[in-house]
């Protein structure tokens, strides 16, 4: 016989029905006296670092001519917030400190707020002290900043504020050291930042003028500063991915600093293994607290470096970890606006990350066979004594030749969280930068399906392109293009021309190249300013010259690159090529001794100074010219080899087929790449 439970009385279900609808009337009654979440007027901001602050109880402001007019209408000084969605640091920040009642109620009271987003911004990323800066250790992804209404630099806010984001009093006492500096009420022996940014703006609006840049010393300086033991480079502290120093010691043949400083990172957890690519750093200098943000464009540099170090090592590590960064730079970044800037952390509370940490129950669960799982703990440090945050990594170099590497990195992926999000829209800077270091790679590398895939992605460059230059974004109605957005387009043509012979591709890259040198050039100093025209008053030090690297080579690094590959090539445009080349000259001579000042932040200068001094490259000619420069590519990858097709180099197009290395006014002619090798040398030689 079917039991059944019993049915409630009906004075019980009454009952429960009554208090039911006194709790839902006392919630509606209650929820009236509940501070709701209001939003300012960075609600409906597209940009992630502008939309996650909408909520927050700051008048923040966008950094507009009103803005700054405003400023000086109240007679308040401005806190300038520069950061980037994919910042940990600056998102700390807004977790922190900008929601907590106190900083939020002083700010209210004493300064007016600006949040910059150095993505769309990218002339404010290091303009403020930016000679000094390297000295003062400002953060290249998220600083804080004072200036008075004008726009003068009053303060930079400590970087502890920044690195303990939840200490409130810290936050307060730095608030209340730039209130009182604006008061005039500041300390004696405090840093006069007014000053500072003054003289820093001297030594590049009129830079001193020397012959040879200083590569000995500065090779002494960046040897001196390799962490030996740690990899990267010291200071102690939160450590950030520097390609372009580690390029500079590749191509000038340092491979014993080379080694020492790159190769514990990439035995570290800062490698993504599970989705390829690299995360943005680490708190600690042991590399093992990562912060689980990617760039694309230090994706895409240290795409380069591993490309050319495949070669230049000739070993099967560097090329296996070139080839998973080029394919992250597919998946983690492509979408149909151009390339996304960054990737985010979905890192959790206690710092690890949903799809990229492994719990041991998540690791016993991954891989249920012990064999496999033992395996894991070996060679990819999955021990959590070793390694808290247990993100795999490759603890022992050869497990690259392994089969069983991919069968277990797939079964960790399958049981991984959902992939992150992309952030950032596509920006024509991080596009054309992206786009041509995944050619240059892929034409390094010799792989023939990412290379096509690289080129197939050179299509999404056009609509950067319109009739009176090149637009920053095309995903937000255009915009003004910056500097970099120029040199980005410029690189990306270059790179295409290079590994397909297309000369349209060469030709509209020239003419972009000059047109940038002569929208953005300060007078005869061979300095470029990063954005062609600042409205008053918005502050004139946005106008200045980048020398500093960031998240890969600086504004002046790339444009004396560029222009110093582009006037070799088209050697038979002298009109042209004479305004490259004595831009080449002016800005290789007098921007050395700011770039030697910012230690490894001024590698990517320093790297592109070196070819201009080293002077040599090679050239291919005949019906094989395309297949001969790739050889020599391959060969000599940090040197520009180029096919001769269209109007580059025409004074060579009519002599015998081969291979000429040029080196100032002397040709040589070699049959093969392979016997160019015995008048060239493989890496980069300034001094000669």
């Amino acid at each position: 016989m079917e039991s059944r439970m019993p049915r409630p009385a009906f004075t019980v279900v009454s009952g429960v029905v009554v208090a039911l609808a006194f709790v839902g009337l006392g919630s509606r009654l209650l929820n009236r006296f509940i501070p709701k979440q209001t939003e300012n007027r960075l609600f409906g901001e597209r940009l992630e670092f502008l939309s996650r602050a909408s909520i927050q109880k700051i008048d923040w402001k966008t950094p507009t001519v009103e803005t700054f007019a405003e400023a000086r209408r109240v007679d308040r000084p401005v806190l300038l917030f520069l950061g980037r969605s994919s910042n940990p640091y600056a998102r700390e920040l807004d977790n922190g400190v900008f929601q907590m009642g106190r900083v939020q109620a002083y700010l209210a009271r004493n300064f007016l707020c600006i949040r910059i987003d150095l993505d769309a911004y990218p002339e404010y990323r290091s303009a403020l002290l930016p000679v000094s800066r390297a000295i003062l250790g400002v953060m290249h992804g998220c600083q804080l900043w004072v200036l008075d209404p004008n726009g003068e630099v009053l303060q930079m806010l400590p970087r502890n504020v920044a690195l303990f984001a939840r200490d409130e009093n810290t936050m307060i006492s730095a608030l209340v050291e730039a209130r009182n500096r604006f008061e005039r009420t500041s300390s004696p022996g405090q840093l006069d930042f007014r000053a500072a940014q003054k003289a820093d703006e001297r030594a590049l609006l009129e830079p001193q003028r020397n012959p040879l840049p200083g590569f000995s010393e500065f090779d002494a300086r960046i040897a001196s500063l390799v962490d030996r033991k740690e990899g990267g480079f010291g200071p102690d502290g939160p450590r950030i991915l520097t390609p372009e120093s580690w390029r500079y010691l590749l191509a000038t043949g340092q491979m014993e600093g080379f080694s020492k400083s790159l190769d514990p990172v990439l035995s570290s957890p800062v490698v993504d293994l599970i989705d390829g690519g690299f995360f943005h750093g680490s708190r600690d200098d042991h590399w093992l607290e990562v912060e689980y943000d990617k760039s694309a464009v230090t994706n895409a540099a240290m795409l380069r470096v591993l490309a050319i170090a495949s070669v230049t090592r000739k070993g099967p590590f560097d090329r296996y970890l070139a080839l998973r960064t080029f394919d992250a730079l597919r998946h983690d970044f492509l979408s149909s606006m151009g390339i996304s800037c960054s990737r985010s952390s979905d890192a959790g509370v206690d710092g690890r990350s949903e799809r990229s940490s492994f719990g041991v129950r998540t690791l016993r669960e991954a891989l249920p066979e012990d064999v496999d799982r033992t395996w894991a703990q070996a060679f990819l440090g999955l021990v959590v004594e070793s390694n808290p945050r247990m993100t795999p990594r490759l603890a022992d170099r050869a497990v690259v030749a392994s089969p069983r590497l991919s069968r277990v990195l797939k079964l960790l992926e399958l049981s991984a969280g959902p992939r992150p999000p992309r952030s950032g829209e596509g920006y024509a800077d991080t596009t054309g930068y992206v786009i041509a270091r995944m050619i240059e790679a892929a034409r390094i590398l010799d792989d023939h399906d990412r290379l096509q895939s690289a080129l197939n992605a050179f299509d999404w460059m056009t609509p950067f392109r319109d009739g009176s230059g090149v637009v920053h974004s095309f995903a937000s109605g255009g915009g003004e293009g910056r500097l970099n957005d120029y040199l980005a387009y410029s690189d990306a043509c270059l790179q295409h021309y290079l590994a397909t012979g297309r000369y349209s591709s060469l030709r509209d890259g020239f003419s972009v190249l000059c047109e940038a040198l002569s929208k953005f050039q300060i007078g005869s100093t061979g300095g470029l300013k990063m954005i062609d025209s600042v409205a008053s008053p918005t502050p004139k030090f946005i106008e200045l010259p980048e020398i500093s690297d960031g998240n890969c080579e600086s504004s002046m690094a790339m444009a004396l690159r560029l222009a110093n590959d582009y006037s070799r090539m088209l050697a038979d445009q002298p009109a042209q090529v004479a305004e490259l080349r004595r831009f080449v000259s002016s800005a290789a001579q007098n921007y050395a001794s700011v770039a030697g000042a910012q230690g490894v932040s001024g590698a990517g200068f320093f790297l592109a100074a070196a070819a201009v001094f080293d002077d040599a490259f090679i050239v291919a000619v005949g019906p094989q010219a395309q297949e001969l420069s790739d050889r020599a590519a391959r060969q000599f990858p940090n040197r520009i080899c180029v096919p001769a097709f269209g109007e580059v180099r025409q004074d060579l197009q009519g002599l015998a087929a081969g291979v000429y290395v040029i080196r100032g006014e002397s040709v040589v002619r070699s049959k093969t790449p392979e016997d160019a090798g015995k008048a060239l040398s493989a890496t980069l030689a300034p001094g000669g």
